[in-house]
């Protein structure tokens, strides 16, 4: 969508809400294409599901100058659903490093949801930081979260979830992508119906145009299917097009299929078998040489590079043995004996670490641009209490200003 035929204001509503815990106790995806209610209100789903929203009215008028001379410093971050919404403001706020970005590419953000206070966490968190955005949606949640998540008590009202770019520089157009996900999440322990989008969008920077690319592929399938989601991101930017991209996000390269359990017992056999135990651990800050290698591969075919964006020597997310929603997230995988036994043999084998292990999961790639200074920003807290399980990545990029004579 062109951003000029654009009012500079579209709130993404819808009047179902009424309807959302009748869905949710639909058993099936075929019993729930025979329902009345769902029938009835599928045609204003289908358009929120798709839809967008935005606030672009923050980037008017802003003489197109970034927080620091001659830098434009990127944000990527998965915030777990904003459910630590006033931790996570005051760091955007007030973190030496997060304060001075003038473009966020944030994944897993919540409207509407209990498990977030039922805030609109792009629109907020944009107006704390005088910011545009634009939120492309992904899913109609019908659950209060995953396992790790629920007896909060708070209905959802808007329950809407997905990704948001925050900018202070114009935006001029923007569309998304749709991934194909293997796993119905109609079925998932967190219920809920759509897809995951990549949100693509054409900024006006003080050195011209740059396309971003914000991306999140899938945790629940394995390296070749999050290969083909980001080969139809891949072939979308190829059509949607720019001299200079940006890819960042969440791109999941957990060298696991967690689709399944059998997925994932047999990833994990063969990891042993190869690699050794301390072996496995390694591959978790290497994806892009063996495991998730086809991932990388479609970033290299459409020229982009992840070489001096990012910062190799620190992980983005750890498994922790120890966090007791990772214990409660294991029993989607297991049952409740198995997975006890499981946990105390990790603790023992893991105790060299520390019970904690890191993996590189969130990246950056680029193309026609000139970065600097790739940063992990590692497990920001507030008053104690760790904002999200994911930790920010943060590169500069340099503006190719013309220098007067």
């Amino acid at each position: 969508m062109e951003a000029a035929g654009l009012p500079l204001r579209f709130e993404l509503d819808h009047d179902f809400t009424d309807a959302l815990a009748h869905l949710a106790g639909i058993r099936t995806r075929r019993r729930l294409e025979r329902d009345p209610v769902y029938r009835r209100i599928k045609p204003q789903l289908e358009r929120v599901l798709r839809g967008f929203e935005w606030d672009l009215e923050p980037t008017l008028g802003t003489q197109l100058t970034p927080r620091r001379p001659g830098v434009v410093r990127v944000v990527a971050w998965n915030v777990e659903r904003g459910k630590r919404f006033a931790g996570l403001r005051h760091a955007l706020v007030h973190d030496p490093l997060l304060r001075e970005a003038d473009l966020l590419l944030l994944t897993e953000v919540d409207i509407g949801m209990g498990r977030s206070q039922n805030l609109n966490v792009p629109r907020e968190i944009a107006a704390a930081l005088g910011m545009g955005y634009v939120f492309a949606n992904y899913h109609i949640v019908l659950a209060e979260g995953d396992r790790g998540e629920r007896g909060h008590g708070v209905p959802n009202t808007k329950a809407m979830h997905g990704c948001a770019l925050l900018t202070r520089f114009p935006v001029l157009r923007f569309e998304a992508v749709e991934l194909q996900e293997r796993k119905d999440k109609f079925h998932a322990t967190e219920k809920r119906i759509g897809n995951k989008r990549a949100l693509l969008c054409e900024l006006l920077l003080p050195d011209g145009p740059l396309t971003v690319a914000l991306t999140h592929l899938d945790p629940f399938t394995g390296p070749r299917q999050r290969a083909s989601q980001l080969r139809l991101v891949a072939e979308r930017l190829r059509r949607f097009g720019g001299d200079r991209m940006l890819l960042g996000g969440d791109l999941n390269t957990n060298t696991y299929d967690l689709g399944s359990g059998t997925g994932l017992a047999y990833n994990l056999l063969y990891k042993l078998r190869r690699f050794g135990f301390e072996g496995t651990v390694e591959q978790y800050m290497k994806p892009e040489e063996l495991l998730e290698r086809r991932v990388f591969d479609e970033l290299r075919a459409i020229g982009l590079t992840i070489e001096g964006y990012n910062d190799f020597e620190r992980g983005t997310i750890y498994y922790d043995v120890y966090d007791p929603e990772m214990a409660r997230k294991a029993l989607d995988y297991l049952p409740p004996p198995v997975c006890r036994a499981v946990m105390r043999w990790l603790e023992r084998r893991l105790a060299p670490w520390d019970g904690r292990v890191p993996l590189r999961v969130d990246w950056f790639a680029g193309s026609g641009l000139r970065p600097r200074d790739p940063r992990v920003i590692e497990r920001p807290t507030v008053d104690g209490r760790i904002i999200s399980d994911h930790n920010p990545i943060v590169i500069d990029l340099d503006l190719e200003l013309e220098t007067p004579a």
